[in-house]
């Protein structure tokens, strides 16, 4: 008999079903993971069986995209989960939590994570050869960081006298920092201020390589070959595709999807997989997309029991599984009850053949290795 307290919370049968846990037996598990500062709620067995279903979905065509499961693999209760980004030297995936000023580690294999404090708000990192971070801190700028020792050593400022900080980013394929910026203020002035950036691995200098400013950089990923970039400002709701060059600005600036008007949010973090598909978080809106190389259709969908994902990237060690960041910072105590889902780390596998590509390191060493 399902108890009282789940039936008035459907949200949880929806997860229950969607985790493959009988809706009667598995409450116990949802409700009491809510109270737990960190729980390995998903083994790999879990994780199998999800991607059991996934792997029996028809790879249908039509206008309905294909219905993918979801399955939460730690709760780490983040405020702003952010800028998953998974290390196959490593074989772990790390991503910050921006409010709460960490940097975060999951080991699939092991299912064990680890956290590490931030001395500010950052909004993006990558991996530095050989080891270590370089970190775009909102006081700091474009730093090298050593999580470990806490040493910090500054490369460049970041849009210097702006009301921003560092937002998206990723390496290109020759190892250079492509990473855009954040407006603070720009739910409420609406002015498009900041702009989209390289940080070059050979000399470190900082070029901007957009011919626009905007608002909100959101999306950018570079498909196979790294010929060209994905981009979104994410207040126009509009994601575009460009001619990426390594050593100039992007042009032939092409459309590849826009929001409907009954979608709520807008496209936030994102992640190229191997077919040059486009898989990207739907920030206020339930749910993870992929947007088909050849006209950028939805042909996947991920709905998730929370409605802010922000984020996602593939990994794992056959590089099949859609790790998929979220937050919980805008939800208020009773829509954190409703959403325990919200703040965790979550993964899908993937369908098919799809898999992930391996992202490109910075450049060049840390030298505070």
């Amino acid at each position: 008999k399902m108890s009282p307290s789940l039936s008035r919370r459907p949200h949880l049968v929806a997860a229950c079903v969607m985790m493959g846990i009988n809706a009667c037996s598995g409450v116990a598990i949802m409700e009491n993971s809510v109270g737990l500062s960190r729980l390995h709620v998903a083994s790999k067995l879990q994780l199998r069986a999800a991607g059991n279903v996934v792997s029996n979905l028809a790879l249908r065509g039509g206008a309905s995209p294909v219905q993918l499961e979801a399955v939460q693999v730690l709760q780490c209760d983040n405020l702003l989960g952010e800028a998953p980004m998974y290390n196959s030297e490593e074989q772990a995936l790390y991503w910050l939590d921006i409010n709460g000023k960490k940097l975060w580690k999951f080991s699939p294999e092991t299912s064990e994570s680890k956290e590490w404090d931030l001395p500010e708000v950052a909004g993006s990192f990558v991996f530095a050869q050989g080891g270590g971070f370089i970190m775009g801190f909102k006081e700091s700028g474009l730093s090298w960081y050593n999580p470990d020792t806490k040493a910090l050593l500054k490369i460049c400022d970041f849009e210097q006298g702006l009301d921003t900080r560092a937002n998206d980013g990723k390496c290109d394929a020759e190892g250079n920092w492509v990473i855009g910026g954040y407006s603070n203020n720009h739910r409420n002035d609406e002015l498009n201020i900041t702009g989209l950036w390289r940080l070059n691995a050979k000399d470190l200098s900082l070029e901007e390589i957009m011919d626009y400013r905007f608002r909100c950089s959101n999306t950018i990923a570079f498909p196979a070959g790294a010929e060209s970039m994905y981009f979104c400002d994410t207040p126009t709701r509009a994601i575009y595709k460009f001619k990426y060059d390594p050593n100039g600005k992007l042009s032939d600036k092409t459309h590849v999807w826009t929001m409907g008007p009954d979608d709520k949010g807008g496209p936030d973090g994102a992640t190229a997989d191997s077919e040059g598909g486009l898989w990207e978080a739907h920030a206020g809106n339930w749910k993870v997309v992929r947007h088909s190389p050849i006209d950028g259709s939805v042909d996947y969908e991920v709905k998730l029991p929370m409605n802010n994902p922000t984020s996602c990237s593939i990994g794992g060690a056959n590089m099949d599984t859609l790790y998929i960041t979220t937050a919980r910072h805008r939800l208020s105590d009773e829509e954190r009850v409703e959403q325990p889902g919200a703040g965790q780390l979550w993964a899908v596998k993937l369908p098919g053949s799809i898999r992930g590509i391996v992202e490109p390191h910075f450049a060049a060493a840390s030298p505070l290795q």
